[in-house]
């Protein structure tokens, strides 16, 4: 995957920013990959996994926002939260408000053995983030939540152009 983004600024910035962006790239393969193995080590398949971290993220959701959320279609959603529910990782609830419907709660419990097999990545940060000024961290913090919100923007955009 190439990268035909056009830079601005002068041969050092634009040396920069690129090196920014192949970063972020590789940041989120070796993710990706962490969080297969993460999966695999927790007896959950990836979409699991990922699903998983959008209740833990959003908190409770009804079967079809999680759907909506993942892009998945709800009868997939239904094998993972089986799948979830069978591992201890989630379990579902009416929702009050319409009883037709289905709540996901993420089952806390459980977070703490999946956050245990983070831990190492946490730990290196938590030592990266102690030599580096507030000033610093404020920057990296400004960078990565910029990125954040950009992903959501272009996923839309990539599902609503089928």
């Amino acid at each position: 995957m190439g990268n035909t983004h056009a830079h601005s600024g002068g041969p050092h910035r634009r040396e920069l920013t690129r090196a920014i962006y192949q970063e972020a790239r590789t940041v989120a393969t070796r993710q990706a990959l962490a969080d297969q193995a993460v999966a695999a080590r927790l007896g959950i398949g990836s979409t699991d996994l990922l699903c998983l971290g959008v209740l833990d993220h959003a908190g409770p959701l009804t079967a079809g926002r999680l759907a909506e959320l993942t892009g998945l279609t709800t009868g997939a959603v239904t094998g993972v939260v089986d799948r979830l529910e069978q591992a201890g990782f989630a379990r579902r609830s009416k929702d009050p408000a319409d009883r037709r419907k289905v709540i996901i709660h993420p089952e806390s419990a459980q977070r703490e053995r999946t956050g245990a097999l983070y831990s190492p990545v946490l730990d290196a940060l938590d030592a990266w983030c102690q030599t580096h000024s507030e000033d610093e961290l404020a920057t990296v913090l400004d960078y990565l939540r910029s990125f954040s919100e950009a992903l959501p923007v272009l996923t839309e955009r990539l599902r609503s152009e089928k």
